[in-house]
């Protein structure tokens, strides 16, 4: 019987395998040698789902940190359980150091104020499993630029194995050189990528050893975090996670009003600006302000002595299940009084209408950065944003930084390989839901224009190309812009409903893991039951542009005949406006797929009992290279 038994599995699991090879040579998308191995040891399959074989590590992380925010010091200790479920040996170790961006003499992606030069993250203690190792000297660890490496571990980790690391460390926050987080005075730092850090250890490449230069952003395994941060008395501490100890540090009715506002429609004022004066804090010479945040790739938090902070609480389900949705900033912010309500509104339309999954986690705060322009930074359950020139650019910096909770963070993406991987769904919820939160905001053609600006020139490059290996203004251009838009001209493909269900069973397969593009991909192809290569092709592997052109335009009796020709290579809808003589218009939509077939021309038979005067095509809806043949005029008989 047991022979049998392992006949009948050996069959059973070839079927598989050739049914799943079928699938992929069914598709015609380059696959890189690397990502093959990955289908090969049954990591990943060729249906898009996570493959039998598939596995992810992670960490519990302990940290008490304290902030000397004069100083702009962090001093930290923590302790690291890290959870080897790879089937590998692993005989090295890999830690992430960020702020070594600061340290003289490195490599970065830019240049930074030489004030805020130092010698980098200090590392006073290193041990593994209770064994102290030297962090100085030929000890067999190898610093880089922004990555810490102990090779040639004496005791290789095991497979299904537990290591303990513990570090005592420090770090100088930067005052002028704000990437993403620092110093705003000597009252108010947001501090992020502050910790060392466990690197990733995947299926793809083993240790990710891609180093941080300034430009590229997340890649973490989906972690636990237990920490504290120690303040002086009257600085208040917001933070990734959920608040352990708030009714300790804080005055009873500013803990009053914090209860009141999870579960209240409206803003409520937690801190106000009398409160900072009287002081919003214990009496303490210091106060320990205790976090917990479960299943999240990173932590973050902000401290200060000098900002107000509103909350309301935001239904994310039809159970009337809420999330928390707070502020913080200066009072002299203008237009910030209304960003709790902006928060308020991005999580209740990403949780009900695009992804249209209730949001992941139970709160996220807004930070106001002060910088001008409006630009922002996701971690989870917090961002730091600057402070936009309008409500739509307040309320749409607040919309796509919070849109980053699903992408990258409860997805896993690895931002340092596939940016547009998240950027350009965040860009995708904004554009979509940005209408939702300020009447007549619309980002949607800007994108579609900018895309029709740039694709196919010189400095443009396939979305596929790995981000690390991206520099400058295209690196944006296509996490944002283009990856946006290629996400609605699938859309457009499978129409609403088909691609909605793409998209949840994408987030279903992967959540909580690391999906790369052929997950992506290969799950859209099942779902929509097609192979979509004539779309995946031109948009992520290959370098052209859209260019429709009304070729044509013919009138006999009351038929039409609009020929429309596909000079781009790469497809997009058509979307025409037509006038009459008279002067009343007809929009007309003809999806995308009208080219998966190859075909160079697209022939519109219409029944019109009027004369047409024009025919053009509508480059506000459709991105278009070239718009000096979009528009035909009929000559007058």
């Amino acid at each position: 019987m047991k022979n049998l038994l392992t006949q009948t599995s050996k069959i059973f699991f070839a079927i598989i395998l050739l049914t799943a090879i079928a699938h992929a040579q069914s598709s015609s998308i380059y696959i890189p040698r690397n990502i093959v191995k990955a289908y090969e040891k049954g990591t990943r399959s060729y249906d898009g789902k996570p493959g039998v074989n598939y596995w992810i590590n992670h960490a519990d992380y302990k940290i008490q940190a304290e902030v000397f925010p004069k100083e702009r010091i962090v001093k930290g200790t923590e302790q690291i359980k890290y959870y080897n479920d790879s089937p590998d040996s692993l005989r090295r170790i890999t830690l992430r150091l960020y702020q070594d961006i600061m340290k003289k003499g490195n490599s970065r992606d830019g240049s930074i104020s030489p004030s805020d030069e130092t010698d980098g993250v200090t590392i006073d203690t290193f041990m593994i499993n209770g064994a102290g190792i030297s962090t100085k000297g030929r000890s067999g660890i190898f610093r880089s630029a922004t990555n810490m490496s102990v090779r040639n571990l004496e005791k290789p980790i095991p497979p299904k194995s537990i290591t303990t690391i513990d570090i005592k460390w420090s770090v100088i926050i930067p005052k002028e050189t704000r990437i993403r987080m620092g110093a705003y005075n000597d009252s108010t730092l947001y501090v992020a990528y502050w910790y060392p850090q466990i690197s990733v250890y995947d299926d793809i490449d083993g240790w990710d050893m891609n180093e941080y230069g300034g430009n590229v952003e997340f890649y973490n395994d989906k972690n636990n975090f237990d920490f504290e941060i120690t303040v002086p008395k009257n600085f208040l501490v917001w933070a990734t996670g959920t608040y352990q100890n708030l009714q300790e540090v804080v005055k009873p009715e500013i803990y009053s009003r914090y209860k009141e506002a999870q579960e209240s429609d409206g803003i409520i004022r937690i801190v106000r600006e009398e409160d900072l004066k009287n002081g919003a804090t214990t009496d303490k010479e210091k106060n320990v302000w205790k976090f917990k945040a479960d299943g999240v790739p990173d932590v973050s938090f902000a401290t200060s002595s000098g900002y107000v902070w509103d909350g309301i609480g935001a239904e994310i389900d039809a159970s009337g299940k809420k999330a928390f949705t707070d502020a913080v900033y200066p009072a002299k912010s203008k237009g910030w009084d209304e960003v709790a309500y902006y928060a308020k509104l991005s999580v209740e339309n990403l949780s009900k209408v695009w992804p249209g999954v209730p949001f992941p986690y139970p709160k996220i705060t807004t930070f106001n950065g002060e910088t001008m322009g409006g630009g922002g930074m996701e971690i989870p359950m917090m961002t730091n944003n600057g402070m936009g020139y309008s409500a739509a650019g307040q309320a749409g910096v607040t919309l796509h930084e919070i849109a980053h909770t699903y992408f990258p963070f409860y997805m896993g993406i690895n931002e340092r390989k596939y940016a547009w991987m998240d950027e350009g769904w965040a860009t995708f919820f904004t554009s979509a839901l940005l209408g939702n939160l300020v009447k007549d905001a619309n980002e949607f053609t800007g994108n579609v224009q900018g895309v029709g600006r740039s694709m196919g020139n010189e400095f443009d490059t396939p979305m596929i190309l790995p981000s690390i290996a991206t520099r400058g203004q295209m690196l944006g251009f296509n996490s944002y812009v283009k990856a946006s838009i290629s996400y609605y001209v699938l859309k457009d493909i499978l129409g609403d409903e088909l691609f909605k269900k793409g998209l949840h069973e994408y987030i279903s397969r992967w959540n909580g893991k690391h999906p790369i593009p052929w997950d992506y991909f290969f799950t859209f192809n099942d779902v929509a039951k097609e192979d979509l290569s004539w779309f995946w092709n031109p948009w992520y592997f290959e370098r052209d542009y859209p260019d429709l052109a009304v070729k044509s335009v013919t009138s006999k009796k009351e038929k039409a005949e609009i020929i429309i020709e596909k000079i781009g290579n790469v497809p997009v809808p058509i979307d025409l406006k037509i006038t009459y003589t008279d002067d009343s218009t007809e929009d007309i939509h003809k999806s995308t797929t009208v080219w998966k077939t190859g075909n160079k021309e697209f022939k519109i038979n219409l029944n019109v009992k009027k004369e047409i005067k024009k025919v053009e095509l509508n480059t506000k809806l459709v991105p278009d290279a070239n718009e000096k043949n979009n528009v035909y005029e009929v000559k007058k008989k």
